[in-house]
């Protein structure tokens, strides 16, 4: 995953108002489009997570961050995308299941 990418638009939608209004009801593919349109170039693995809203990502320091600027990426039902993505995998799973990328 492109660390560097992500934290940069993390870092840019904290500073910039009308960024962080676009996302602030976007889903999956309007968060990459405004996010390409902005000027970032997401890795596909960055892109699957927002369209998987981070289901079955075991750890990611950034996840908190993109719940606070885009909360509608979090699923109804669940406070959280940390909550969500915990109810996708097994309590006994160590590494991240490939096939959410």
């Amino acid at each position: 995953m492109s660390h560097q990418e992500i934290k940069k638009f993390i870092v840019a939608a904290k500073q910039d108002e009308s960024l962080r209004a676009r996302l602030k009801d976007a889903q999956p593919e309007e968060i990459i489009r405004i996010a390409t349109e902005a000027g970032f170039n997401f890795s596909e693995e960055v892109k699957e997570r927002f369209r998987n809203r981070w289901a079955g990502v075991y750890f990611c320091p950034q996840r908190e961050d993109v719940d606070e600027i885009c909360p509608a990426l979090c699923p109804p039902g669940f406070r959280s995308l940390a909550e969500y993505s915990r109810s996708t995998r097994s309590p006994w799973d160590t590494e991240e299941n490939p096939k959410y990328r």
